[in-house]
């Protein structure tokens, strides 16, 4: 990795950083009481050219604009390998809702519904995964599905938990190949996640996998072995995270974990801009803050949809909102 490309690439990182949302801007969207004024805040602030007042086609309109920021990230990342990979890591599992769409379809031998990204999929129209397979073979998209399928899921719920865990094997597979303050600043990023899914897994397939960060594989194995939601609440109690968490149930734990996870994530986002330019860390820390202001955006909307209290929304949220 040259100097010269890393800089270029922490330069293109910051000007889209200079985009994304800040709490200011958040508390001004709080404050109002329709969504569509809340819509029209975020045009006249410059970020959207394009809205909506039907709210199913906001949604889509703020996942496409964070899907396009991450393919021009991509573009402008050949030359850079390893933040190239890193951006389309992301820009796999902004699209991996539409890409499990399909995958459901094809399972349950049903029509596929229209897709606004998979058209080379809706042209060919693959009858079975192995076509599906041999179609995408080459793309991350094939490749994740090779992965989850040589895992032998035993139904669609567990294909597609597999899909979602390719994500976070990937890019902490990438970041192991960093090196000295640049791993250390990129594992910052992910630790929450990896610690999430793994939890997931276990908890939600009963299946043990390995990428954990500050949870102990010795509790991965006890929450892949528990029999009932108290036992799963009682292990769950025992990681570090156990402070910021609810264990109302067992989905309410899983909830307010990835919450939690997402704060460290946006912290430590950010601080990837605090230091050296010539790093790709910033690559992985923009895309990061590309994805978590995309789940923000629609977190807010939709809360004020449903006329939530302001701080209910807030605790939802990847910022530590006081």
């Amino acid at each position: 990795m040259s100097s010269a490309s890393l800089a270029y690439l922490s330069s293109i990182s910051r000007n889209f950083k200079s985009k994304t949302l800040t709490k200011g801007l958040i508390n001004e969207l709080l404050a109002e009481t329709e969504w569509k004024n809340a819509v029209n805040i975020l045009k006249e602030r410059g970020y959207f050219e394009e809205v909506s007042y039907n709210f199913d086609d906001m949604e889509y309109l703020i996942k496409s604009n964070a899907i396009q920021n991450l393919l021009l990230l991509m573009n402008l990342s050949m030359s850079v390998k390893t933040s190239y990979y890193i951006a389309s890591l992301y820009y796999y599992i902004l699209t991996l809702d539409e890409f499990e769409n399909i995958i459901s379809a094809i399972y349950n031998k049903v029509n596929i519904q229209n897709t606004r990204i998979f058209q080379k999929i809706m042209e060919s129209k693959p009858e079975n995964l192995n076509e599906l397979v041999n179609l995408i073979r080459d793309s991350i998209h094939g490749k994740a599905l090779q992965y989850a399928l040589s895992k032998n899921p035993h139904d669609l719920s567990q294909l597609n938990s597999y899909l979602d865990y390719y994500f976070i094997l990937e890019l902490s597979k990438t970041i192991e190949g960093l090196r000295g303050d640049w791993k250390a600043s990129a594992d910052s990023i992910v630790c929450g996640y990896k610690d999430y899914y793994t939890v997931s897994m276990a908890i939600r397939q009963k299946t043990q996998e390995n990428v954990v960060c500050k949870v102990s594989l010795d509790v991965i194995k006890d929450l892949v072995n528990s029999r009932s939601s108290t036992e799963t609440i009682d292990i769950l109690r025992r990681i570090s995270y156990a402070r910021s968490m609810e264990f109302t149930n067992v989905y309410s734990a899983l909830s307010s974990l990835y919450r939690e996870v997402r704060v460290l994530a946006r912290k430590n986002a950010l601080n990837a801009f605090m230091g050296s330019p010539f790093t790709p860390v910033t690559v992985l820390g923009i895309s990061e803050i590309l994805r978590l202001d995309k789940e923000d955006l629609i977190s807010i909307l939709n809360g004020i949809k449903l006329k939530m209290n302001p701080d209910k929304i807030k605790s939802k949220l990847s910022f530590e909102m006081v």
